[in-house]
């Protein structure tokens, strides 16, 4: 029997498209929740970035507005004044710079003053030199860069300076009456500047310019590089960059537009949702599953339920003690099953084709030889089924019986082969005319048509008896009567069809041959023997064109004389000259049909009963005969010339008989054949006489060494060489040599 391996495919396939729509709705659910939370993380990372850097902006907006007011007291135009240290006016600065108490012990910068870089240096923790200032606040490393400002002839710049754990602000400010410098130095700690608390342990908060001036790490100066030089931005325009692991946030500053603030955190290389989310996922999942599961096995069953229905009625039309042999599986069961009943039924159609063929056949055989009552023929033509042959038609009769060679040397068994063969061809119905066909004797059979137009019929078994002369190699010869209106009438079409084939030499074309009044032969009165034929054959296939002349000369004027010959000989005496002219086509292997084409004309005249025209015509065909003979011994002496020549030319590089048939586009049978018509020598003995002629000229010039003549002449191998050169002179080249040199 068979495992129930349909129900588990058909479950696997629906389980296996349930899990792939889980999948894809899954697929979907993460990305969508996913998308959701990173937008929410896009948007707390920007709210803390825009929060940190207004909170940087205010403080930094105090420290500039401090040095504004400062810029504008009295005693900074005292200071300016001064050329010299003046103690009084040093004491009012410090005084000045020490009594905003808000911004030293609340915001946590400090301020400082000076005129130039060589000038003493006034600040809130006291009065310093240059040097001893810039060491103090870190910026000692930062002092060429600064003299290279403070040298700039720009009017109220800023410039931020990274000073270890400070950040230093320089604003210079230009007093136009005065015409002076001062330079207000800011000094925050980095720390206090900074919100040191950030949101996620591993993220960094930065102030950068071209450099990073400030951040909350140390150690990620590679991670701050990597999103350096910062991107120009609109003012409050918070710009997302994502850079190896890391996404990055950057807001210009308010206060300083030089300066931009970057907060940097880690990507989230996991799903990244919450808890509650990836639990809702996984409750959908479940449900999904479940569902998936019940649809599955509710379509499974329902899928194969025909098919157990089907098994169900087969098993029910089996004998109950028949045993099948193991099968794979329910599908392969039925369809062993529906191959038994087709078997079944191609059998019994057959059974009812085959007996019903011979019925009607041996029914139409009784009509033809008159065996059979024409009260009963109405009806058994009905239970025949052959009701469209009751008004008639046409009859036509094919013969494997031609002129054709194969005729004399085939055994009567062979013929009933190709007669079952040919058969077969013409019941291969390429056509929509009606037709039955049934065999008269092991070469003759008959195809008797319904339909009455000749033309038509015509058409169809030119087409039929080409294709079986084309896969079966033979020839076919047929007979077309009139259209006749009754099945009664039938013998006596058969008869004159019949008769017609005998008498198909009085036809130019013996293949084709339709109903028509043909005298009979009333006896011989012409003289052409059969010696007379075989010798002009014979001049005629040698080119003795001058002797055939004369002979066809001889014969027509001998033989077609007015005054002995009736209309019966002159028609036995044409198809006699008719069937000479295919002999010898077929002795020069030239196709008589192609050679009928070309000569129309002249052939339309052999049907006249007069002499001189018959005699006049025959001589006129005979010479288009002899110049196609001779057009084709010229073209074939053009071609053997030109092979020659190229075998002469290309013998020495291993040249064979295809690579000569390739490059004149001819088969190597053919090519054999011309070399061996030509020189009555194979194409490779020819070749090996030209290695060894050319390497006797080679060796007698006791140049060369056998070995260097063989590969000259194309032998790869000396002991090849040796061989042929051998068998072409009775000796080796070595004797050759020696023989050469004692003479």
């Amino acid at each position: 029997m068979f495992r129930k391996t349909i129900f588990k495919k058909l479950f696997l396939s629906f389980s296996v498209v349930i899990i792939i729509y889980t999948s894809i709705i899954l697929f979907v659910t993460i990305s969508q929740e996913y998308s959701q939370n990173r937008l929410e993380i896009n948007k707390l990372n920007e709210m803390f970035l825009e929060r940190e850097s207004n909170i940087i902006d205010y403080r930094l907006d105090v420290s500039l507005n401090v040095v504004k007011l400062l810029s504008q007291q009295d005693v900074i135009a005292e200071f300016l004044k001064e050329n010299q240290f003046n103690y009084s006016v040093y004491s009012k600065m410090f005084n000045e710079l020490t009594g905003n108490h808000f911004s030293n012990d609340q915001l946590g910068f400090n301020l400082a003053v000076l005129k130039d870089y060589g000038t003493d240096v006034t600040s809130s923790d006291g009065y310093f030199l240059f040097k001893d200032y810039m060491k103090f606040i870190h910026m000692d490393e930062n002092i060429t860069e600064l003299e290279a400002f403070m040298d700039l002839k720009g009017n109220n710049d800023l410039q931020c300076y990274d000073a270890k754990d400070k950040l230093v602000i320089v604003n210079k400010i230009y007093y136009q009456q005065e015409k002076q410098y001062l330079y207000f130095f800011i000094v925050w700690e980095k720390k206090d500047l900074l919100m040191s608390n950030l949101p996620d342990a591993n993220s960094i908060l930065a102030m950068v310019d071209s450099s990073v001036l400030a951040s909350t790490t140390i150690m990620g100066e590679n991670v701050l590089a990597s999103f350096l030089p910062v991107k120009k931005t609109n003012e409050n325009q918070i710009v997302y960059r994502s850079v190896n692991k890391y996404d990055g946030y950057q807001k210009r500053s308010n206060a300083i537009p030089t300066i931009h603030y970057l907060y940097i955190t880690n990507v989230h290389t996991g799903i990244g949702l919450p808890i509650h989310t990836l639990t809702s996922i996984g409750v959908i999942l479940i449900v999904l599953l479940l569902l998936g599961f019940v649809l599955t096995t509710t379509l499974s069953r329902k899928s194969y339920s025909p098919i157990e229905e089907i098994i169900k009625n087969i098993k029910s039309g089996e004998e109950k003690n028949s045993s099948d042999s193991y099968i794979k599986n329910e599908l392969d069961y039925i369809i062993s099953k529906i191959h038994i009943i087709n078997k079944t039924n191609q059998n019994l159609v057959q059974l009812q084709q085959s007996s019903l063929v011979d019925l009607q056949e041996n029914f139409l055989k009784n009509i033809i030889y008159e065996n059979y009552d024409k009260q009963n023929m109405e009806r058994r033509l009905k239970l025949l089924q052959l009701d469209p042959f009751s008004q008639g038609g046409i009859l036509a009769i094919i013969t494997m019986q031609g002129i054709s060679e194969w005729e004399s040397n085939l055994s009567e068994g062979n013929i009933l082969t190709l007669r079952k063969k040919v058969l077969a061809l013409c019941n291969e119905k390429e056509t929509n005319q009606k037709f039955i066909s049934f065999p008269i004797d092991y070469k003759h059979f008959c195809l008797f048509f319904a339909e009455k137009n000749q033309h038509l019929i015509l058409d169809v078994l030119h087409r039929m008896i080409g294709r079986i002369e084309q896969e079966l190699g033979v020839e076919i010869t047929f007979t077309l009567s009139q259209a006749f209106p009754s099945l009664s009438e039938l013998p006596k079409i058969f008869k004159s069809s019949f008769q017609l084939m005998e008498q198909k030499y009085s036809f130019i074309d013996t293949k084709s041959l339709c109903s028509s009044h043909i005298p009979l032969s009333s006896g011989k009165d012409y003289s052409y023997s059969v010696e007379t034929e075989s010798i002009l054959i014979n001049f005629m296939q040698k080119r003795e064109l001058k002797h055939a002349k004369k002979l066809i000369n001889e014969i027509v004027e001998t033989s077609f004389r007015e005054e002995s010959m009736d209309i019966y000989n002159i028609y036995d005496f044409r198809n006699a000259l008719i069937n000479t002219i295919k002999r010898i086509l077929n002795k020069c292997n030239l196709s008589f049909s192609d050679f009928l084409k070309n000569n129309k004309a002249l052939f339309f005249h052999l049907n006249s009963s007069d002499i001189e025209i018959l005699k006049n015509t025959f001589i006129d065909i005979f010479n288009e005969l002899m110049l196609l003979l001779e057009e084709k011994h010229s073209i074939k002496l053009s071609t053997v010339e030109s092979v020659l020549r190229y075998i002469q030319e290309n013998y020495t590089s291993d040249l064979s008989l295809g690579e000569v048939a390739d490059h004149f586009q001819l088969s190597e049978s053919y090519v054999s054949k011309l070399i061996k018509d030509h020189l009555k020598s194979s194409f490779k003995n020819y070749v090996n006489q030209l290695k060894v002629e050319k390497s006797k000229i080679l060796l007698e010039s006791g140049k060369y060494m056998v070995s260097e003549v063989g590969e000259m002449v194309g032998c790869k191998n000396v002991n090849t060489f040796i061989r042929i050169f051998k068998q072409q002179e009775g000796i080796t080249p070595g004797k050759y040599v020696i023989n050469k040199m004692a003479k």
